[in-house]
């Protein structure tokens, strides 16, 4: 029977995780579940509770604001971004206040991207991307106990460059796709592993060849809702129905808007969104 660490992130729990980690990565895997509301309760009990580690308490607040731009709220979300960054103004540098310190930097620059200021995005990467390369972290793969805290940054920090090229025009965008791709080869997390081939098939459909990127949409999202990870099977849903139009796939998209809705989320549409940056 697998814990909280291996449903959220496919890995056993760091030796070194600070109190509280466990009750987060519960409120990772609800939320990627499509449970906001049960995520949220055990993130507000985390933020409330004294004896939470300060990096547990910044790592709850990003996971809050991914949450909130999962709705499309990317103005609202900067505000649980923020506060994951300012508390820990004073805290001494670890390899747990390091990567929340990224994850809150790339979570503002998600933000940004979503409300179109494009350059405050590639600003807040180049900083999540230099506190990566201060600490020597970001690359780590499946073989490195300590993924959550090293690997997965890198990949995140790959995942919103490839959206910011993406959505600004930046020819690029196939090239960082491909780097995305290349890192999520040895993530041990399936759900990370499975968001990142949604991001190729948004910048492959962003190349021109739709065809290819529908197909590849559909595959991931039979993949999703085998897994019931049913926030990226939206996303994969929606992008296959624009991709072709399909009234019968614009229906199951509608029905689990619904139901996430249900159970906490509350949708607001972004005009020209490829959906895959709500998930960063």
């Amino acid at each position: 029977m697998s814990g909280p660490w291996e449903d959220a992130f496919g890995v056993a729990a760091p030796p070194s995780a600070p109190t509280g980690a466990r009750r987060w990565a519960q409120a990772v895997d609800l939320g990627a579940r499509g449970r906001a509301a049960a995520a949220r309760t055990i993130i507000d009990e985390l933020v409330n509770d004294r004896r939470t580690a300060v990096s547990v308490v910044s790592l709850a607040l990003a996971t809050r604001a991914s949450l909130t731009r999962q709705a499309g709220r990317h103005a609202s979300a900067r505000v649980d971004d923020g506060a994951a960054l300012s508390v820990l103004a004073r805290c001494a540098h670890d390899e747990w206040t390091t990567a929340a310190r990224v994850d809150a930097l790339i979570g503002l620059a998600a933000d940004a991207l979503g409300i179109g200021d494009f350059g405050g995005s590639r600003r807040l990467l180049d900083r999540a991307e230099a506190e990566l390369r201060r600490r020597g972290t970001g690359r780590g793969g499946a073989d490195r106990p300590q993924w959550v805290v090293d690997g997965r940054l890198g990949l995140r920090e790959a995942w919103v460059r490839t959206e910011l090229a993406l959505y600004s025009g930046d020819a690029t965008a196939g090239g960082l796709a491909a780097e995305a791709a290349e890192r999520a080869e040895s993530a041990p997390s399936s759900r990370h592993r499975t968001k990142t081939s949604l991001i190729v098939a948004a910048a492959t459909a962003a190349s021109g060849d739709g065809e290819v990127a529908a197909v590849e949409a559909a595959r991931i999202a039979g993949t999703c809702e085998a897994a019931g990870l049913l926030p990226l099977e939206w996303a994969a849903r929606t992008m296959l129905a624009g991709l072709r139009d399909d009234p019968e796939e614009s229906g199951k998209v509608a029905d689990l808007q619904a139901k996430l809705a249900s159970r906490g989320m509350a949708f607001v549409p972004l005009t020209g969104s490829t959906t895959s940056d709500r998930y960063a």
